[in-house]
């Protein structure tokens, strides 16, 4: 399946400050397509620049994502929210059962481990990545977070993010 057409910019894919809904309608969550999430902390609190709680928070991602036979793309954590591309696979659950296991495990771990109480917002935002868009170019307008945001000199020296080439290319 083709998704791109030759885009190099990684700066076309921006979707802050864009009117957008929590979910797509009539679409079902559930099938092998890519899906752009963030997820925020809850009032934007940067729990995840202390080293531990951003290696325990990738543990627990990697984890639900095996346990539930969702497949991943990449993801980037930032101090105060998290990019993953992910799909369903052939795992045949919606996005929603991903999304609840693993707010909820990180949650649980944060609050008996950390003392944090409240770790996330209410709700995220999805983008479905449609046919027509360049997946390499969300993927790579992702791991630039870090650098666009001054905190990294470069998306690879950035030790809170990882792409997944080697799954990417089955969707591109």
């Amino acid at each position: 399946m083709n998704r791109g057409h030759g885009r190099n910019s990684c700066d076309e894919y921006k979707t802050w400050g864009k009117s957008r809904s929590n979910r797509f309608p009539n679409y079902d969550y559930s099938i092998d397509n890519p899906v752009h999430l963030a997820i925020c902390t809850k009032d934007k609190k940067t729990i995840f620049s202390v080293e531990n709680h951003a290696k325990v928070l990738i543990a627990e991602l990697l984890k639900a994502v095996d346990d539930l036979k969702f497949i991943i793309l990449c993801y980037c954590l930032m101090p105060d929210h998290i990019h993953i591309i992910i799909s369903p696979g052939n795992s045949g659950l919606p996005l929603s059962k991903f999304l609840n296991i693993f707010k909820g495990r990180t949650a649980a771990v944060f609050r008996t481990s950390f003392g944090v109480s409240e770790l996330w917002q209410r709700s995220g935002f999805d983008h479905v990545i449609r046919a027509e868009e360049d997946l390499k170019t969300i993927i790579k307008y992702i791991l630039n977070n870090p650098v666009r945001k001054g905190i990294a000199e470069t998306a690879e020296s950035y030790p809170y993010s990882k792409w997944f080439e080697e799954k990417t290319k089955s969707y591109l």
